[in-house]
């Protein structure tokens, strides 16, 4: 039977944030598939960066390009979390979201090798609007949140004059010299949160369901960073050069992508998350966990094609050191988010960031990419290997043997 008018609109309500069985809509899901679009297309030009030998201007297009798209996810998924969102004007909204998104895609290479921001800012700014009146519609469903939720709203409005301020006024700029406007906008929009939560009552998020959200757009990420080196991969084979050296290579890049997996599911431990100071360690914590795993494709793509050409335009050590910063990174955000609870455990994981940048940065030094490839696979296999271990001795200790300890 056709739907009445009313179930095609209706009031957007605060979500229950102890729900049982709550998990990602089928929404959420097709949201971060469109959006791993432009995780893709960042990975392929930070590719493209390294193996030109254009490494500072592909860092800085790295960095801000990944926390355009980060954030523009952070604020549909909190959106999400916080509020039963299902009628035909919330779905609509969030196809123009997702058709932004595709155009913030588009827009990546002109920033990567055109210094051009406009399509990027331009999508962004659509996103981020359609967002902030999201949270209107809200306020206006829920007057107990109405502050709240305007509070957002005004930010993200406010905050968007500056972005459209820097893609369309600082165009004579290159990305390395916008970097001090960057950071000033990075500063203010996520202050926005922080502002809209000063009032007296805020929605207190469900756990379970933004634990969820943050592990499958990792799984994602993970995903996009094998297919990207994947790619690679293929074009190198089309050559016929180098087989055996490349398969090495493709199957160290695989060992890797499962070990960070492994990492990050078995051993990042359990937060409160109704907790407002660890809810914000834990969200803006994941930017670099999602950007250290973008880059980290884009630099096992650039490794193999750096085994299969013997390209010598690019430095070895800047190409280790590509590799080797981001999985270090990785283990130590992960360490820095486990210090909330854990800190023998963060410990051991700064330690084991230090090994990898140095080792496999030494290894890529001295001998070359596929140096680099197997020294930053083996000493992340050592280090998950270490963790399993110690998780089981620590497993079958009494209470009075972990007292002790």
């Amino acid at each position: 039977m056709p739907s009445s008018p009313i179930d095609l609109i209706r009031p957007i309500l605060l979500r229950d944030p102890t729900e049982e069985g709550r998990t990602s809509t089928t929404l959420e899901l097709f949201f971060d598939l469109v959006f791993v679009v432009t995780i893709s297309a960042i990975a392929t030009q930070w590719h493209h960066a390294l193996s030109g030998g254009h490494l500072e201007h592909g860092l800085v297009s790295l960095v801000e390009t990944v926390f355009a798209v980060w954030w523009a996810w952070m604020g549909f998924t909190w959106f999400a979390n916080f509020f039963d969102s299902d009628d035909v004007p919330y779905r609509l909204m969030v196809l123009v979201q997702l058709l932004a998104s595709l155009g913030l895609a588009t827009g990546i290479p002109y920033v990567f090798e055109h210094d051009d921001f406009r399509v990027v800012v331009g999508c962004y700014v659509v996103i981020r609007l359609v967002m902030a009146a999201q949270w209107l519609r809200a306020g206006g469903a829920n007057p107990a949140l109405r502050r709240y939720c305007h509070r957002w709203a005004i930010g993200i409005c406010t905050v968007q004059v500056g972005w459209v301020a820097f893609g369309f006024g600082l165009r004579h700029l290159t990305p390395v010299q916008t970097i001090p406007w960057f950071l000033i906008g990075v500063v203010v929009e996520l202050a926005v949160p922080i502002f809209a939560q000063l009032v007296e009552t805020a929605p207190i998020p469900h756990p379970e369901h933004a634990e969820e959200r943050y592990g499958l757009f990792t799984i994602i990420i993970l995903g996009e960073m094998v297919l990207v080196a994947s790619d690679a991969f293929n074009s190198a084979l089309a050559d016929h050069l180098h087989l055996a050296a490349l398969l090495t290579g493709a199957i160290s890049a695989g060992v890797l992508a499962f070990c960070l997996w492994w990492l990050y599911f078995d051993f990042l431990g359990d937060y409160d998350l109704k907790n407002v100071r660890t809810a914000f360690i834990w969200g803006y914590g994941h930017c670099f966990v999602f950007g250290a795993l973008t880059a980290v494709g884009g630099s096992l793509a650039a490794l193999l094609e750096q085994v299969s050409k013997h390209d010598e335009s690019v430095g070895d050590t800047a190409l280790a050191l590509s590799l080797t910063v981001p999985i270090a990174l990785f283990l130590a955000t992960i360490a820095l988010l486990r210090r909330v609870s854990e800190w023998e455990f963060c410990r051991r994981w700064l330690i084991a960031a230090a090994l990898i940048l140095a080792v496999g940065t030494g290894a890529g030094a001295a001998w070359g990419a596929m140096a680099t490839l197997l020294s930053g696979c083996a000493t992340t296999a050592v280090f998950l290997a270490s963790e399993i271990v110690t998780r089981g001795k620590t497993a079958v200790r009494t209470p009075a043997q972990q007292g002790a300890a």
